[in-house]
């Protein structure tokens, strides 16, 4: 993960690890990226030892306020990419998504801080 971090440096200004927890089958991850536009970015990523993955990427601007949050809590099977959406503006305003990790999530940030 360190790496992909690394790779978004021209936007990233502050990480701060809240936690990170790795045995051989399991990971807990939880970042707070403060970004070059003041927005932050809460980044929490689990891996079970079952290999199963449950994550969410918070993305607010720098008042807050929701810009997207992007998950896999599996309660939005109308979605066609079930598990995986977004939340764009608001918790009621729920789109599919295709941007499932860290990487796909900061390439999207990073297309719209520097347009």
């Amino acid at each position: 993960m360190f790496n992909i971090l690394q790779k978004y440096n021209g936007i990233i200004k502050n990480i701060e690890i809240k936690a990170y927890e790795f045995d051989e089958n399991q990971l807990r991850i939880k970042v707070v990226l403060r970004l070059s536009d003041k927005s932050k970015l809460i980044i929490k990523d689990y891996k079970f030892s079952n290999n199963k993955r449950k994550y969410a990427y918070h993305w607010m601007d720098s008042q807050g306020k929701l810009k997207i949050r992007w998950d896999n809590a599996p309660h939005w099977e109308a979605i066609s990419t079930f598990p995986h959406h977004k939340h764009v503006g608001s918790t009621e305003n729920l789109l599919h998504s295709t941007e499932t990790d860290i990487d796909s999530v900061l390439n999207y940030i990073e297309k719209i801080i520097l347009a």
